[in-house]
């Protein structure tokens, strides 16, 4: 399976502390699965997201956080999304054509919308899952 990452807002919280659960999640979804960014601190290239999270995220979890693979998008991030594949999508907030795309490939159900406001500790939910 392929799980797709958003960073603001779902592993790291709106006051730029990283999620709990994060290092955990990290490693069992590097172990299993296919990770990537899709968020807009990544396009195509990692550099920059590895730059963002440098000081949020101790040495490590950026360890961990290096083994993501990039995404390469434009319009919306489902352009990055490989729909013949089962995946899942990490990711606080998404736009209506993007809920769209998803309802045309059949998998509203592949977003997790993430909310660590009302659920701080919903990577544990989510190791779960995996």
């Amino acid at each position: 399976m392929n799980i797709y990452l958003d960073i603001d807002k779902t592993l790291i919280t709106k006051d730029l502390l990283m999620a709990n659960h994060l290092k955990d999640f990290l490693i069992k979804a590097l172990k299993k699965h296919n990770v990537y960014w899709l968020t807009t601190h990544c396009k195509g290239d990692a550099t920059y997201t590895i730059y963002h999270l440098r000081d949020i995220v101790p040495d490590d979890v950026m360890e961990l956080v290096k083994q993501v693979k990039p995404t390469n998008w434009s319009y919306a991030k489902t352009d990055a999304i490989d729909f013949s594949k089962d995946f899942i999508w990490l990711d606080d907030y998404i736009f209506e054509n993007e809920k769209e795309v998803l309802k045309k490939h059949n998998k509203n159900s592949s977003w997790i919308q993430m909310d660590l406001v009302n659920n701080p500790d919903q990577l544990l939910d989510i190791i779960k899952l995996l």
